[in-house]
Order: C-alpha cells, then structure tokens, then sequence
C-alpha cells in the first residue's frame, strides 16, 4: 500500500485527504521509487483550484516533483536499478502520476539520477524550477552572453533558477521583486542588478541600468500593465517571452511598439522542452553540469513533514516566499 494525497473535490488546503491506495508492481517501462521529499509548486495550488491549463480528473493526485530511492525497476527499464538515488521530473499527467505519496510508480522518462552534491530535500527542488528557467532563458529567450535580461518575480524559485541560469550563460541578470528586503539576498543568488518596484520606479530603473544598449529579453511572470514598460527598454530583435500571470490585472499587447521594434512575444510552458526529447536532454545536460560545479544551487524556503502537507499548502499559498517548499517523508 501507498501513502497518497488526493483531492476528491476541487478547492483550498482542506480539500487534500490521505489516501492509502494499492501499489501494483512497475510495468516494464517504470520504476517504483520510496519517496524521500516532494518540492511543492504553485502550479500544484491551481490545480486543485481548478485554474490550472490542465484539468483534474477527481479523485485526483497531485505534485510534480520529488526525490527517493529506487524499490523495483520494470522489466524494460535499463539505465536505473534497486537503490539507485533518483530526481523526479515533472510528468505530463498530475492525475496519474502525482508525486504528493510515500512511494509511487512512474516511467522511466521522467527519472534522472540524483546527483551526490545534493541533499534530498534540494534533489526535490532542482527540475520545475529549472527546466521552466532553461526553456525560457537558454531556449525560447536566446540569451546569449553579456545579453541583459529581466527576470520578474525573481524571489520565486523559478525566478532564482533564472537568475543562476542567465549567469552561466553568461548574460547579466536584472532581478524584479516587490520590496528592497529581498534586495541584497537576489544579489547573493547572482543577479547583477535588482529593481523594488514598491520603493522606485521601475521604467526609471530599468532604462537606467540598460542604458542606449536596451534589453535583450525578459523573462516574465507577471504580465500586466508593466509589459508595456518592457517592451519600451527592449531593443530591436528583443524577446518577451511570458510564462506566468500574477498580476489581476489584464495584460495589453504592445502593437506598435512590436512592429517597430521587429519584437518578439510569446506565451511559454515548461512542458514544451519535456515535450521534444532532444530539448529534453540538452536541458538535462546544462542543469545537471551546473549543479555538478555550484552555478546552480536550489534555494530552500521552508520544510515541512508529510503529515504537514495541508500546512505547508498553507503556507505556499500566503507567504512571499524566497526559493522553494519542501515536504520530507
């Protein structure tokens, strides 16, 4: 039997139950790994709330990453064995496959091998927040180095993921965050300019940072009012590319500014690079060099127990965060 959280109706912290649900053997293609930490996301919240791109299927699991030890491998499975420390990566079906368990089965494709310089709680926190950042930063953004490069609601963990992502690339990251608290901490995780658009004016800010050279790209997850002001720094051939909507308010599309400047805008999900398997492992290949020489460092906000699971929603859903939230097992 398996230890699974579920959610039978749609809605707040309250709704996830503990469920124990029988845990067959792994068909030939998957694996089944004890869990040993789960990263939460905000995606997880939607989802249950409903207003996620993708839809529950009640009774519904949810979670798309974690960690854990390899228990029995699939009679197909060849580059995974018993024991084996693994990362989950975050799978195309949360209904299925969602991580928030003790132990679970899960394909082959969606594993890769934990590496030794982290602990079990960052090995839970490294594939949402990073291959979100790549695809938006390496692939669809083009960075390149000695680019500048917007990255907003930098405190999240995927705001941190790009920062360091855009330094190993060797761009120059531009942090945007709400308040100047945050300010000396963004820096330390390797922006090179950070802009609080509680205390100072943000187009102000940014012009004077770019100066005549303009940005390259901006990687944002706010949308808004404010994609007017970026689309006026960015340079001609720059990008926009949007992958979240915290702002309430509706996000206009800068027209003329896109056709004068030849700009690009395009709307992104992680789950373009696990679609193509040669994006896939190219992601694969740059995240895990980087966590392998320390460019890239998961950040840790908060940790919870399994039995705090409701909590630690909580928790995700109320608190300006700095990184990410785990639950241990």
């Amino acid at each position: 039997m398996a230890n699974v959280y579920r959610f039978h109706r749609l809605g707040g912290p309250e709704v996830l139950q503990l469920d124990q649900l029988v845990l067959p053997p792994p068909s030939p293609d998957e694996v089944q790994v004890r869990i040993k930490a789960i990263g939460l996301n905000r995606a997880d919240i939607m989802f249950r709330n409903d207003e996620y791109i993708l839809k529950a299927a009640l009774p519904s699991r949810v979670g798309y990453e974690a960690s854990g030890e390899i228990v029995r491998v699939g009679n197909n499975v060849k580059h995974f064995s018993s024991g084996d420390a693994v990362c989950i990566l975050p799978p195309d079906d949360l209904s299925l496959y969602g991580t928030y368990a003790d132990e679970m089965n899960i394909a082959q494709q969606f594993l890769v091998h934990k590496p030794t310089t982290l602990s079990w709680e960052e090995a839970s926190s490294v594939w949402m927040q990073y291959l979100t950042a790549w695809g938006g930063i390496i692939r669809a953004a083009r960075v390149k180095k000695g680019d500048f490069v917007l990255i907003t609601a930098a405190s999240s963990s995927v705001g941190i993921a790009a920062i360091q992502i855009a330094r190993q690339a060797g761009a120059i990251p531009i942090a945007v965050t709400l308040t100047s608290d945050k300010k000396d901490t963004l820096r330390e995780m390797g922006a090179a300019h950070v802009i609080a658009t509680d205390d100072e004016d943000f187009f102000e800010a940014l012009t004077a940072i770019t100066g005549p050279e303009g940005l390259a790209a901006a990687f944002d997850a706010v949308g808004g009012p404010q994609v007017m002001q970026i689309a006026q720094v960015l340079r001609r051939f720059g990008r926009l590319i949007i992958h979240g909507a915290l702002s309430p308010e509706a996000t206009p599309f800068p027209l003329k500014l896109a056709i004068r400047k030849s700009l690009a805008v395009e709307g992104y999900l992680f789950a373009e690079v696990l679609r193509h398997p040669e994006q896939r492992e190219e992601a694969k290949r740059f995240i895990l060099n980087g966590l392998v020489s320390g460019t890239l460092k998961p950040c840790i906000d908060a940790v919870f127990s399994f039995d705090e699971m409701q909590e630690a929603q909580r928790y995700l859903e109320k608190h300006r965060r700095f990184g990410k939230v785990v639950v241990t097992i």
